[in-house]
């Protein structure tokens, strides 16, 4: 299943909101009262079959620049220790979260992608990511082995 969670859905408020951007942040988010964006970039396993039909590397760079500008990053600080996300968002020194823009996990017998970009739109970009994250999820490869429960999943969005 592939759980595409608009940015609006996704937990992230409070005095620690993480405001994501393509550029790094300016200097210093302790001293510019959490100016955005608030993040460092993404990071990500370029040779990820979910990346198949993505070309990527390992790091921010232009092919994510649409992606980012319509997403919210999921804060998975209450997921299991050593879970990792298959698109990583670097949090600032400061907060030092584990963010994640795409994971995926077994829920139960199933398996799950959670995308927190918006890939509704006819943009190539878009329609790429989104092509490359169905087709590795349609193949053999896709077989997570980290495992969540679906009330942690439910945690990371509020509550409609």
């Amino acid at each position: 299943m592939l759980l595409l969670a608009p940015p609006q859905s996704v937990k992230n408020a409070g005095p620690d909101e993480v405001k994501l951007g393509f550029s790094s942040i300016f200097w210093n988010t302790a001293w510019t009262h959490r100016q955005a964006p608030t993040t460092l970039g993404i990071l990500c396993d370029p040779k990820h079959p979910a990346f198949a039909e993505f070309a990527t590397d390992f790091h921010s760079n232009w092919q994510w620049w649409y992606l980012v500008t319509r997403a919210a990053p999921m804060i998975l600080d209450n997921l299991p220790a050593g879970f990792q996300p298959t698109v990583q968002v670097i949090d600032d020194w400061f907060t030092a979260r584990r963010l994640g823009l795409v994971f995926e996990a077994r829920v139960g017998r199933g398996r799950l992608v959670v995308c927190g970009i918006r890939l509704d739109d006819a943009n190539p970009v878009a329609r790429q990511f989104c092509r490359s994250l169905l087709r590795y999820m349609a193949s053999d490869r896709f077989q997570p082995v980290q495992n969540l429960n679906p009330a942690a999943i439910e945690a990371l969005f509020t509550p409609s």
